[in-house]
């Protein structure tokens, strides 16, 4: 699959505004969600996935196939999302049991050189509602290295989803993810100046057929135009987007 999406951000004071203008244009109103993300350090040198039984349980085998391929050739960072209620999972001192819950696995790659667009278009995989992720991800040599609370609110129009999102910080254990999360009202922003970030996406299925991604990247240049007074696109450094392990240095042997 191939994800092209638009960046913007817009101050916490303007926020609701913004809201209301995108509640208008996709006459919805926005669904908030919020996740727990784990993010799972690969091996230093690329490696494909053992044959494990949680996968062929899977009901997306070929997804775990493709993510394999991707894992031969270069070793990244992967995320698991765990969708969670801020009154229910924050400040009630209870842990999660992440391998007995779904979550989604997610695997994306660098970002295509830009060219004078401010689309961002790359290639990702994601595996939803699968159990077991954390002990999968284990079992094939990947280290929990961190995580992060994700707030959204996303609206859709036709195939457009327009998505504000935020970050939290959360201080765990070296290791491993923090036993109970703290209350929601505890939460600091990564960012802070506090500032929300609104993407425009689109997926293209099928990657394999240039038109279909050049109409998808015609149709956000068009969302673009149609939003360009109120919010501000930029390209965006595809090396932020980055989530590939550099290899290890060649060992240099004396008197070579």
């Amino acid at each position: 699959m191939r994800e092209l999406f638009l960046t913007a951000s817009t101050k916490d004071a303007d926020f609701s505004m913004s809201c209301a203008v995108l509640q208008g244009l996709a006459w919805m109103t926005a669904r908030k969600s919020v996740h727990r993300i784990l993010f799972f350090h690969g091996q230093p040198q690329p490696k494909p996935l053992k044959n494990m039984r949680a996968f062929q349980q899977s009901r997306h085998p070929q997804l775990w196939k493709d993510l394999s391929n991707q894992l031969m050739r270069s070793s990244y960072v992967l995320q698991i999302a765990y969708e969670v209620n801020p009154d229910r999972d924050f400040g009630k001192g209870t842990a999660m049991e992440f391998n007995s819950l779904p979550g989604t696995l997610r695997w994306t790659d660098l970002p295509d050189p830009a060219r004078d667009t401010p689309v961002t278009s790359r290639k990702k995989i994601e595996i939803p509602e699968q159990s077991h992720l954390p002990m999968a991800l284990t079992d094939n040599g990947f280290r929990y290295k961190n995580e992060v609370i994700q707030e959204s609110y996303s609206f859709v129009r036709e195939n457009v989803e327009f998505v504000f999102s935020r970050y939290y910080e959360v201080t765990g254990s070296p290791g491993r993810p923090i036993t109970s999360l703290p209350p929601w009202a505890d939460l600091k922003p990564l960012d802070p100046a506090q500032k929300w970030v609104l993407n425009v996406k689109l997926n293209v299925p099928d990657d394999s057929q240039p038109e279909k991604v050049k109409k998808a990247h015609e149709e956000l240049l068009a969302v673009k135009a149609e939003l360009d007074r109120l919010f501000e696109f930029k390209a965006i450094d595809r090396r932020v987007f980055d989530t590939r392990i550099a290899p290890p240095p060649a060992r240099v042997i004396p008197g070579n």
